[in-house]
């Protein structure tokens, strides 16, 4: 078979049919096919249409304009290593039209990482919104990113903070947690290295280098999600009577929420109707103010009132079905909530594991290490609401191990984060002058200052264990912790000074709770060596140290109850039942040695405890387990002095 000339040039290919390298002016506009340059004249479009084939459009360059400098992207990156590796001493050019252009590369350069990011990030599905909304549990995806070829992946290379750039190892579609730098240290000291002998800060991870079976959970990742719980609400007038009785009885003492915005989220978002776990928050302080209330509808059985507010708090899932879900705000103020309810019944013994739980939950994301306020008010009260979490948690847990004698969840070395900001809740916002925002009347002192002084108390109190730990005497760790203790009562603001005639009632219960904790810190401290051996001086001082500690308690319990617009708050019950033993140890012991000592005074203080026990045991459990207790101590002394 005999080829042409043009089929063997072509080696016996067959000839392809090639575009039009210029288009008519009719068929650019029309975008469609041209094929002028094989009619050699008019194109076959313009023909059969019967008009004028003709071509008037210049063909407009890409690129750059002449005589523009751009960088290729690489020197881009170069250049803003170099600026992140040295911020200050950077030589900045002397000639505006080189830093025109400088900015203009890097403004150019961010743009298209954005666009590329936008092109990179997967469409979000129903069920990650509906995480992200925090209404539901975190869905799992086990479909792994698409791949592009490594022009796109450089071009994707973004240049952040090493932080960012641990992050990026560390996670990919799994929950986000936060991490100390301390575990960062050798691999971040590992990337600096690399860097600088590479002279640019390089990509830590290719997305062609995670196999996606190890980066992406599978569907066998999935957790098991039980059904939304069916929550029943107190009605209308009763859920705001309660609501108001938390804020105005506990809210003083525990400042974890924050009035304003609690009630915007309740009766005007009705976030309750649509959000599992404010729903329960709710349902906690509904418990918490049920205790507080004299209305028949709080109680669970008719004829106790130590059932009020079980109805509320038993409808609440205090365990998680899955530990997948991210950690939200309302969740960590629901442990503590029922920590503060669960601790004077039955149940108090299982609220230590509440506690701990919300310390870890809060520990996840970062709540106890001190971050920089937030730009927005909102930013700045969520900021600030995490801080009343984690410090109300921190107390629970030292008011639980202080009565239980168990480790505490965490320590004062583990903690990094400012004390509250002294703003009273309705100071936060002020919608007239953002810049006034969390500003407090210079003349008006703010309740949140009781809650700081108490804080303090609290990391004195954490010097206790080196009492036993220590190598010095115990003389002298005592001594110190006393002479600390004697300096935090003398720091004491004015307005929270112990004053029985104190017109404010707020800072009258204040007062009243940080003169308590002072008696009850000096009987912790001194009640390991009441009697430890051997009959010793320091049993002695420490023996009449605690005891003028308990009377002095017992006194200041007695002057407080008698103001009518006095509470019955379940917090002062361990104290006293503390001040009534060390009492007791002090009247056998004077009996024992035959003292001259009065002990009609201490026995009169002793069963002036078991009627205000009396009076708590109406509403709460645990006084009445106190005062089985001390009965039969009593009925001991009085069959032995006999």
């Amino acid at each position: 078979m005999v080829h042409s000339e043009e089929d063997a040039q072509d080696g016996g290919t067959r000839p392809t049919k090639r575009r039009a390298t210029r288009a008519c002016d009719s068929c650019r506009s029309r975008k469609i096919k041209c094929d002028n340059d094989t009619t050699n004249g008019a194109c076959s479009n313009c023909l059969n249409m019967k008009i004028e084939c003709k071509q008037t459009l210049q063909k407009q360059k890409r690129g750059p304009k002449v005589g523009s400098r751009r960088r290729p992207a690489s020197d881009i990156k170069y250049l803003v290593y170099k600026i992140l590796a040295a911020p200050i001493s950077f030589a900045i050019p002397e000639e505006l039209q080189t830093i025109r252009e400088m900015f203009v590369d890097l403004a150019t350069y961010a743009r298209n990482l954005e666009h590329e990011l936008d092109r990179l990030q997967p469409p979000p599905s129903a069920s990650s919104a509906s995480a992200q909304a925090g209404s539901s549990p975190l869905a799992l995806s086990s479909t792994p990113p698409s791949n592009h070829d490594s022009q796109s992946e450089d071009e994707f290379d973004v240049v952040q903070s090493l932080s960012a750039r641990i992050n990026r190892i560390g996670f990919g579609k799994f929950r986000q947690r936060h991490v100390t730098p301390a575990s960062q240290l050798l691999l971040r000291t590992a990337l600096d290295i690399r860097d600088e002998v590479n002279g640019v800060e390089s990509r830590v991870m290719s997305s062609r280098q995670r196999r996606p079976e190890f980066w992406y959970p599978s569907p066998w990742h999935q957790c098991f999600e039980p059904e939304e719980p069916v929550y029943v609400f107190p009605e209308d007038d009763l859920l705001r009577q309660l609501v108001a009785l938390y804020f105005s009885n506990v809210h003083y003492l525990f400042p974890l929420l924050h009035q304003p915005t609690f009630e915007n989220h309740l009766f005007k978002e009705k976030l309750h109707l649509t959000d599992t776990c404010f729903s329960a928050t709710l349902l906690a302080v509904c418990a918490i103010g049920s205790r507080h209330s004299n209305d028949p509808r709080v109680l669970t059985d008719e004829n106790q009132l130590r059932s009020a507010g079980w109805k509320y708090f038993k409808q609440i899932r205090l365990s998680r079905a899955s530990f997948v879900q991210p950690v939200s705000l309302f969740e960590v103020q629901l442990y503590a909530l029922c920590t503060i309810f669960m601790q004077p019944s039955p149940l108090g013994e299982a609220s230590s594991s509440l506690v701990g739980m919300g310390i870890r939950f809060a520990q996840e994301v970062g709540a106890h290490k001190k971050h920089p306020p937030g730009k927005t008010p909102q930013e700045r009260i969520e900021r600030e609401l995490w801080k009343r979490a984690y410090w109300v948690l921190v107390s629970l847990d030292f008011f639980l191990s202080s009565s239980t004698g168990r480790p505490r969840a965490t320590t004062e070395k583990d903690i990094e984060l400012e004390f509250l900001t002294p703003c009273d809740d309705e100071y936060w916002i002020n919608e007239s002058d953002p810049e006034l925002c969390f500003e407090q009347p210079p003349e008006k002192p703010s309740y949140v200052d009781y809650w700081n002084h108490f804080l303090r108390l609290i990391f004195l109190a954490g010097k206790i264990h080196h009492i036993r730990s220590s190598e010095c005497p115990p003389q002298e760790v005592m001594m110190e912790l006393a002479a600390s203790l004697d300096q935090w009562m003398d720091s004491m603001p004015s307005h929270l000074r112990w004053d029985p005639h104190n017109s404010n009632g707020i800072f009258f219960q204040q007062s009243m709770m940080l003169q308590g904790a002072y008696y009850w810190l000096q009987c912790i401290i001194h009640h390991p060596f009441v009697r430890p051996g051997p009959v010793s001086p320091l049993n002695f001082s420490s023996l009449a140290i605690s005891t003028n500690a308990a009377r002095s308690y017992v006194h200041l319990l007695d002057r407080y109850l008698q103001r009518p617009d006095a509470l019955i708050l379940p917090h002062m019950i361990p104290p006293a039942f503390i001040s009534s033993v060390v009492l007791l140890i002090n009247i056998w012991k004077s009996t024992w040695m035959n003292s001259a000592m009065d002990r009609e005074k201490d026995i009169a203080q002793v069963y002036r405890c078991l009627e205000i026990m009396s009076m708590y045991e109406n509403r709460y459990e645990m006084p009445g387990r106190f005062r089985c207790v001390k009965t039969s101590f009593n009925m001991i002394f009085l069959f032995r002095t006999v």
